[in-house]
C-alpha cells in the first residue's frame, strides 16, 4: 500500500512532458493499476478467509471489506488509498475482539459442562460417604447388640436397627433419585443453551434468515437425500446505488424487510438464506415447475416498493431482482449445483439490462 502511494506520488511530481516520455507515463500507469488490483485482492481475500474462519462474523467482515475495496479505482488519490487502509485495520481489529470473546463463551461453554459433572461426581461421592458411615455404625451396633444375654433386649435392638437401616436405605435411593433429577435438569438446559447456540451460528445476524453456512449444509443434505429439488437464486438490482444513496443503516432496513418478504413466499419446508450481500437462495421442494412458481410468487409480491423510515421521514425505495431456478439433476454435488443458478440468475441480470 505504501508502495502504491509512492508510485503514485512519483507520477504526479513526474508528469511534466519535459520530464518524462510517454511510454514511461504509460508503464507507470499500468505498475499503479496492477498495484491497486493487488491491494483490492488482498483485501477481499481477508473478508473471504474471515468468513470461513468464523461464519457468524466472517459475513460482516467480507461485506465491510468489499464495500473498501470497491471503493477504490485507478483515479483514487494516494489519501484515500491511506484511508482505506486504515478503515481496513480497524474492521480487523473489531473481527479479531468479537472472534475472541466467541472463543471465551465456547471456551466457558466446555468448562461449565465440565464443573457439572464434577459437581455430580462429588455430590455422589460425599452421599455414599455420608451413607456408608451410617451403615456402618448400624453393623458396629449390631456386633454388640450379638454379645448381649437378654433375649428382649437383643430383639429391641434389633428391630430399632432394622427401622434405622430401613430409613437410611429410603434416604440414599430418594437423595439418589434427587441426584439423578437435579443432574438430568443441569444437562438438558445445557444442551438447549448449545442447540441455541448452534442456531445462532447457522444464522444471518441481520436478516434472521439462514446463513451461507447454514444453507450449504441444507444443500448437502438434500443431494444425499436424493429427492427432487430445485434451487432459486435471487440477486437485488441496484442494491448498491440505494445503499450510497441512504447510507448504510437504510441498506441494512431494506435487505432486512425483503428477507421477512421472501421467507413469507415459501412454505416451512424449503430453506430461506441469505447467501451474502443482497444475494439470497432458496432450496425448494419439487422441480424446476415448483421453483418458477415460487420464482413469480417472489417477483409478484417480494418485490416493488418498500418505505424506510429514517431520521428525517420515509424514504421508498424500488426493489427489483434477478432470479435464477435450477432443478437439481439428481448426479451434480451442491456447489455444481449453485454454480448452474448463480449463472442462470447472471444470465438473466444481463437479459433484464438489455431489455431496459
Amino acid at each position: 500500500m505504501i508502495s502504491l502511494k509512492k508510485l503514485i506520488d512519483s507520477t504526479q511530481q513526474d508528469s511534466a512532458p519535459a520530464c518524462i516520455s510517454a511510454d514511461e507515463a504509460e508503464k507507470c500507469s499500468s505498475q499503479s493499476v496492477a498495484l491497486l488490483s493487488a491491494y483490492q485482492t488482498a483485501v477481499a481475500a481477508m473478508g473471504a478467509n474471515g468468513q470461513r474462519a468464523i461464519p457468524t462474523l466472517g459475513e460482516i467482515l467480507h461485506s465491510a471489506l468489499a464495500r473498501i475495496g470497491n471503493s477504490l479505482n485507478c483515479s483514487s488519490s494516494p489519501e484515500s488509498i491511506l484511508s482505506s487502509g486504515r478503515m481496513v485495520e480497524e474492521q480487523l481489529v473489531q473481527w479479531a475482539d468479537k472472534a475472541q470473546q466467541i472463543q471465551k463463551q465456547s471456551e466457558q461453554s466446555i468448562t461449565d459442562l465440565l464443573r457439572l459433572v464434577s459437581e455430580s461426581t462429588e455430590s455422589t461421592g460425599n452421599r455414599d460417604e455420608k451413607f456408608s458411615r451410617e451403615i456402618a455404625a448400624l453393623s458396629d451396633h449390631l456386633r454388640k447388640t450379638a454379645g448381649l444375654d437378654s433375649l428382649p433386649a437383643i430383639r429391641r435392638s434389633i428391630t430399632e436397627d432394622a427401622g434405622a437401616l430401613t430409613v437410611c436405605v429410603a434416604r440414599m435411593v430418594e437423595e439418589g433419585r434427587e441426584s439423578v433429577r437435579k443432574l438430568t435438569s443441569e444437562v438438558a438446559d445445557y444442551q438447549t443453551r448449545l442447540i441455541a447456540s448452534e442456531r445462532r451460528a447457522l444464522a444471518d445476524p441481520l436478516t434472521g434468515l439462514c446463513n451461507r453456512r447454514g444453507f450449504e449444509q441444507q444443500l448437502e443434505f438434500r443431494v444425499q437425500f436424493g429427492k427432487p429439488f430445485s434451487l432459486l437464486i435471487v440477486d437485488l438490482n441496484g442494491f448498491k446505488l440505494a445503499n450510497d444513496r441512504y447510507g448504510h443503516l437504510v441498506g441494512d432496513e431494506i435487505l432486512r424487510q425483503f428477507a421477512i418478504e421472501l421467507k413469507a413466499q415459501f412454505p416451512p419446508e424449503d430453506t430461506v438464506a441469505r447467501w451474502g450481500g443482497d444475494e439470497f437462495a432458496v432450496i425448494v421442494n419439487g422441480g424446476v415447475k415448483e421453483g418458477m412458481g415460487r420464482a413469480d410468487r417472489v417477483r409478484n409480491w417480494a418485490l416493488g416498493e418498500y418505505k424506510i423510515t429514517v431520521d428525517n421521514g420515509t424514504v421508498c425505495v424500488m426493489v427489483d431482482a434477478a432470479l435464477g431456478v435450477t432443478a437439481w439433476n439428481g448426479a451434480e454435488s451442491g456447489p455444481e449445483l449453485f454454480a448452474r443458478a448463480d449463472k442462470e440468475m447472471y444470465r438473466m441480470k444481463e437479459k433484464s439490462r438489455a431489455l431496459a
